[in-house]
C-alpha cells in the first residue's frame, strides 16, 4: 500500500532523500545529470523545497517504509493564468524501481494535490529517460509540448517534455 508523507525541513529528512538523489540511474534520469555534493544538497532542501508550506516535500511510503520522494515547485502556465499549477519532481529509491511504486505514488498524488488546492501537476522529463516518460504517461498525464533548453550550469543542450495531468 502506498501512502505520502509529509517531508520535515530536518537533517534526518535531508539525509534519506539525498541517500537516493545520487543513485546513478537517478543521475542519468535527472533535469541537471551531474552528482550533487552532500552540502549543496542540503543548503538546496533547507532553504528551496519548505519555500511554500501546503506544498511541502512527501515521502512515499510503501507499506509503511521509505520507497521515494516527491517535491513541488509552483509554475505558471500561460494557458492556466490564476490557476495552481505544480510542477512535481520524483525519486523512487532505488529498492522500489520497476515495482509499481512510482505509478502508485502519482495515483496517490493525484487526490493529495486537489486537496491541497492544486489545478494541474506538471513534469519536465528529459526526452532520453523513458523510464519517466512512461511512468507518467501510464499515471495519464498527457503530452503537453517538447522544448529545447540549455542548462547553464553544465553548458548542455537537450529536449524536454512537458508533461502535464489537470486536476
Amino acid at each position: 500500500m502506498i501512502t505520502l508523507y509529509p517531508c520535515q525541513n530536518t537533517p534526518e529528512d535531508a539525509e534519506l532523500a539525498f541517500s537516493w538523489r545520487n543513485d546513478p540511474e537517478t543521475v542519468a534520469a535527472a533535469y541537471y545529470p551531474r552528482p550533487k555534493s552532500r552540502d549543496s544538497f542540503l543548503m538546496e532542501f533547507r532553504e528551496c523545497y519548505f519555500r511554500m508550506p501546503e506544498f511541502s516535500p512527501v515521502f512515499i511510503l510503501k507499506d509503511g517504509l521509505p520507497a521515494g520522494f516527491i517535491r513541488f515547485e509552483a509554475s505558471e502556465q500561460p494557458d492556466m493564468p490564476s490557476k495552481t499549477v505544480m510542477e512535481i519532481m520524483i525519486n523512487v529509491a532505488p529498492a522500489y524501481r520497476r515495482t509499481g511504486t512510482g505509478t502508485a505514488a502519482l495515483e496517490a498524488l493525484k487526490p493529495y494535490m486537489k486537496t491541497k488546492g492544486a489545478d494541474a501537476l506538471i513534469a519536465d522529463i528529459r526526452k532520453e529517460n523513458a523510464a519517466s516518460r512512461r511512468l507518467f504517461e501510464k499515471a495519464g498525464f498527457a503530452l503537453l509540448h517538447e522544448r529545447e533548453e540549455i542548462i547553464e550550469k553544465i553548458n548542455e543542450k537537450c529536449r524536454i517534455l512537458c508533461y502535464r495531468y489537470l486536476l
